[in-house]
């Protein structure tokens, strides 16, 4: 998390933007730990968050170099990124920075069209967002490179009337390029302060409503993310995954992040992890008891304020 700032104060958001830029100290950390590790690993994945990370896009591009520099000399080592992001600030002299040092898939959510995203995902202002994203998206899809743009759709009970028009516009822009691949997803219940007025769907009509898009989606010959394509464990569950927090602290769960169980440890300067091992046990319980729902989502009956959905 690069930054936990974000420009964005979408209605649906629960996190609390406690910490802002990541400290000098930090990113030190990091590539301290990158280097210790370099020669051990085969694969290295870093993947970019926040807030919105690309409020901190120097630091990202900081550290990306960092690692591209050991992949040079570790060529058994094998670098992939990503970055979920907002896409406000992602213009393309970026865009195509952030490509040439290795970051190839983009998961950019829209909640449809103007009239339902402008409502939803909105400025620190108040004022809409969508134009911007789809000028950005545009101009990405100028880039002859090879790179995946995951446009993770928000559904909820309000908006769903519009998306299929929504995804009809979409297919006339993007449905010919294989790198834009469409992902509806219903909102959740994740903490926030408006969780009460949250217009979702309950899980079984939610599930249904996914689908239903994927069918449209299918049936236009959309690129699109099936159910079956995401994974059936959790980053969370993995013992090799941490979140590192923009003041060092390590996560490893990006929701519930102040929870108590959910504070595992501190990145030192030095590159080495201190760590709190009992709590880590929570959550790689699955790991040991295969269970499917705990692999899933080990947060679920670990962290004490799970949410629901």
């Amino acid at each position: 998390m690069p930054t936990e700032a974000c420009n964005f104060r979408c209605v649906y958001c629960y996190q609390d933007f406690a910490y802002g830029k990541m400290e000098a100290s930090v990113v030190t950390g990091i590539k301290n730990l990158l280097s210790r590790r370099a020669s051990t690993l085969l694969k290295l994945t870093l993947s970019w968050f926040g807030g919105e990370p690309l409020l901190a896009n120097d630091i990202i591009e900081d550290i990306l170099g960092y690692a591209r520099g050991l992949t040079r000399q570790n060529p058994d080592l094998h670098l992939f990124s990503d970055i979920t992001t907002n896409g406000y600030r992602l213009s393309r002299p970026l865009f195509e920075r952030l490509l040439d040092l290795g970051v190839s898939l983009y998961q950019i959510p829209l909640d449809g069209p103007p009239e339902w995203h402008d409502k939803k995902r909105v400025l620190m202002s108040g004022r809409g967002t969508f134009q911007v994203i789809w000028n950005n998206l545009l101009a990405m899809r100028e880039v002859g490179k090879d790179f995946t743009i995951l446009m993770r759709l928000h559904v909820d009970r309000e908006n769903y009337a519009a998306l299929p028009g929504f995804i009809e516009d979409y297919r006339r822009v993007f449905g010919d390029d294989r790198r834009f691949k469409l992902f509806p997803r219903r909102i959740s219940l994740l903490g926030g302060p408006n969780d009460a007025t949250l217009p979702v769907f309950e899980d079984g009509a939610g599930r249904k409503a996914e689908a239903a898009l994927r069918r449209l989606a299918a049936h236009q010959q959309i690129d699109h993310i099936l159910a079956n394509d995401l994974t059936p464990i959790c980053y969370a569950a993995r013992a090799n995954s941490f979140i590192v927090r923009a003041n060092g602290r390590l996560n490893k769960c990006t929701i519930a992040l102040e929870d108590p169980v959910n504070q595992v440890g501190r990145l030192e300067e030095d590159g080495h992890l201190k760590l709190e091992v009992p709590k880590l046990h929570g959550w790689m319980r699955g790991l040991v008891s295969g269970d499917a729902a705990e692999l899933e989502c080990p947060m679920h009956g670990y962290c004490h304020g799970s949410p629901s959905g």
